[in-house]
């Protein structure tokens, strides 16, 4: 609550229990105790301060009812120290001392403890009314006070610039920090064009800051011990030292302020003193002296000419290139490894300049500033380049924002494709219009593949990619009719392949599918060979069935059923060529099924082969029921059945031996077996 209200609010207290207790509302007809209670003996808020003489002895008086504010008021004079401080009767706690300036506002509060603190010490830049109070915070102990505001003595500078002390630089500036918060300020003519460093020697502080502010309000900020500048305007700088924030009340703190010139500056730090340049092959050197240096320069373009200028890596400082209006047009900061370039193409006739600068750098740099004469290419489709394919586009993206159009007439079916092969430029964004200007595909990668949909004139846009750090400079973009699509998107119409032959393909676009189909035949397996290939494999009654594969790059069929199996390449790379390739692998040497069983005799004992993990050999044999009979089946991880002349499962023993229950003609069906996967191979079968 403000202390006014406090104030108001205590009287209201007490009218409201006069009213209540029916005696009179008229505070002088109260009892002696009751008006000491009430009867406050100094002003609670500034504007009511009571003034004093600090001369005069003690302010004497009392908080007389808790949470009351007693406030003071005297001149204070310039430059002069004062403390503030009260002492009291008995032990108190929680009382606090305050301090408020001409305009009322607070500026210090100590609080008060067992024993009394130091008091308040302050000072003042001008002449001016000062308000001192000592207040409780409610609940807390009255008590009678004696304070005193005593004169310290007169600060050996002023604090402020319009009180600093003149100070010869061919000397040592000397002064005592009496306080914590006090501040000494000098000023220092000095010539543009130089690097400075004011030191700070002391050995009673520890350490002593220093801000240097130039006349046109640029700080270096407080530092330790020293700062560095550049005196970038002639005239006055003020030079300010404190204490860190650290450091005890009662300082008492000598030291001595030494100016060392370092170097000079050899390009003016703004456009008042920029350095003026013409273009010329020839770079030129120049040194960043601090993270503050910045060397600015200026130069005249003639309209519609490219100007770029660029500084060598290392050290690639930081470059902001502005108009004559001060607006920035391009800018390129700091990459290590990377040379830095701003560049802009003059719409009008002006000036320029350009600001370089490094905050992790002091040395010497190169740079050069170059008239790169007219665009090469039309940034429209009015001042587009015409081209006819299949061409090579050569051209030169020389500012970040420079747009080369080229023109051309598109046929329906036909596939374009633009493909960046070289160039210094960073990554390039082709953008590809139709005749109304209407954008059509747009690549980042500076790829770009179109299967036109109309015959008509197109514009192909080349610029930087956006986002990023973008380098102009060259580019080299390959510019083609591929022609129609190579290979069917469907079934039909599918490319045939044939065994032993390669066919070629690439895919143009995300949804491009080419379909290839091959006519399996009975009892032959096969091999497809594929580069960078994602495929699919169906017959008419579905997907293919019984397909191993061999690896990224090979498929092997051993087909169930002789008839077409379509081939479908889904994801190549877009762009990318592939090549697909089929060969014949071997012919299965026996049947799959009954209806191609080879037919053996009784007894029989040679060597087959599973060619693979679909593989399936069955073999025919005549028996006669009753006559026990024995299979083996030796060499590899297989299993059989035998099959009776109704195609029912025969039992068979564990060392392969059975007996047929009906004559005639029984199956033995070898095949892998299923716990042994991938295991195939020669065999042995026997049947005695």
């Amino acid at each position: 609550m403000p202390l006014h209200s406090r104030r108001l609010f205590s009287c209201l207290c007490i009218l409201l229990l006069a009213a209540c207790g029916g005696e009179s509302s008229d505070l002088t007809s109260h009892s002696t105790s009751r008006g000491a209670l009430l009867q406050d003996d100094y002003g609670d808020v500034p504007w009511e301060a009571t003034p004093v003489n600090p001369q005069a002895g003690p302010i004497v008086g009392a908080l007389d009812f808790d949470g009351d504010h007693d406030v003071f008021s005297f001149t204070a004079q310039a430059g002069r120290y004062y403390r503030f401080q009260c002492s009291f009767s008995v032990p108190l706690s929680e009382w606090t001392l305050r301090r408020f300036n001409a305009q009322m506002q607070g500026a210090e509060t100590e609080g008060v403890w067992v024993p009394p603190g130091v008091g308040i010490h302050f000072k003042v830049a001008v002449t001016e009314p000062t308000y001192l109070s000592i207040s409780s915070r409610p609940a807390v102990t009255v008590s009678p006070y004696s304070c005193e505001i005593v004169e310290l003595g007169l600060d050996d500078h002023g604090d402020l610039a319009a009180t600093a002390t003149p100070w010869n630089p061919e000397t040592a500036a000397t002064g005592v920090l009496e306080y914590a918060f006090d501040r000494d300020v000098f000023s220092l003519a000095l010539p543009r064009g130089a690097v400075y460093r004011v030191r700070c020697e002391s050995t009673t502080l520890s350490p002593c800051k220093v801000n240097v502010t130039s006349p046109v309000g640029a700080a270096t900020g407080a530092t330790v011990q020293a700062a560095v500048f550049n005196a970038t305007h002639p005239g006055t700088y003020s030079v300010e030292v404190t204490p860190d924030w650290y450091a005890p009340l009662l300082l008492n703190g000598t030291y001595a302020l030494q100016l060392d010139f370092i170097e000079a500056d050899d390009h003016g730090d703004v456009l008042e003193f920029a350095t003026p340049l013409t273009p010329s092959p020839t770079p030129f050197t120049g040194r960043v002296s601090n993270a503050k240096d910045r060397d600015v320069f200026t130069f005249s373009a003639v309209r519609d000419h490219l100007y770029r200028f660029t500084c060598s890596a290392p050290p690639s400082p930081g470059l902001l290139l502005r108009d004559g209006a001060g607006v920035a047009v391009d800018g390129s900061v700091h990459v290590s490894g990377w040379s830095t370039s701003v560049s802009v193409e003059a719409p009008a006739a002006g000036g320029y300049s350009v600001e370089l600068f490094h905050d992790n750098f002091v040395g010497s740099y190169t740079c050069a500033f170059e008239d790169l004469g007219l665009d090469d290419h039309g940034d429209s489709a009015a001042v587009a380049t015409a081209i006819a394919f299949s061409t090579t586009l050569d051209g030169h993206l020389e500012t970040r924002g420079d747009v080369d159009v080229f023109t051309f007439p598109v046929q329906a079916g036909r596939i374009y494709r633009f493909r960046r092969t070289n160039g210094t430029a960073s990554s390039q964004s082709l953008q590809l219009r139709n005749a109304q200007g209407q954008s059509l595909q747009t690549s980042n990668s500076g790829n770009l593949i179109h299967e036109a949909t109309e015959d008509a004139q197109y514009t192909l846009e080349v610029k930087l990619s956006p986002g990023g750090i973008g380098y102009p400079g060259t580019y080299v973009i390959e510019a083609a009719d591929m022609g129609p699509d190579d290979h069917s998107n469907t079934q039909v119409g599918a490319t045939v392949l044939v065994p032993g032959q390669t066919a070629t393909g690439w895919r143009h676009r995300e949804q491009d599918r080419d379909v290839f189909v091959f006519y399996a035949q009975e009892q032959t397996l096969y091999d497809l060979y594929c580069t960078v290939c994602d495929i699919t494999f169906e017959t008419p009654n579905g997907p293919a069935r019984r397909i191993q594969y061999g690896g990224p790059t090979r498929f092997f069929f051993d087909p169930v059923e002789a008839g077409p199996i379509y081939v479908t390449v889904n994801q190549a790379s877009v762009g990318a060529f592939y090549d697909l390739r089929l060969e014949v692998a071997a012919v299965d040497d026996h049947g799959d099924d009954v209806a191609h069983a080879t037919v053996i005799t009784f007894p029989s004992s040679f060597m087959a082969a599973l060619d693979s993990f679909f593989d399936v050999d069955v073999f025919a044999a005549d028996l006669v029921s009753g006559q026990l009979r024995r299979v083996q089946v030796l060499g590899t991880y297989s299993m059989f059945q035998v099959l009776d002349p109704t195609g029912q499962p025969v039992a068979v023993n564990s060392v392969g031996e059975f007996t047929p229950q009906l004559s005639g003609r029984h199956h033995v069906v070898v095949k892998v077996d299923p716990w042994y996967a991938f295991q195939y191979g020669a065999f042995r079968l026997t049947l005695d």
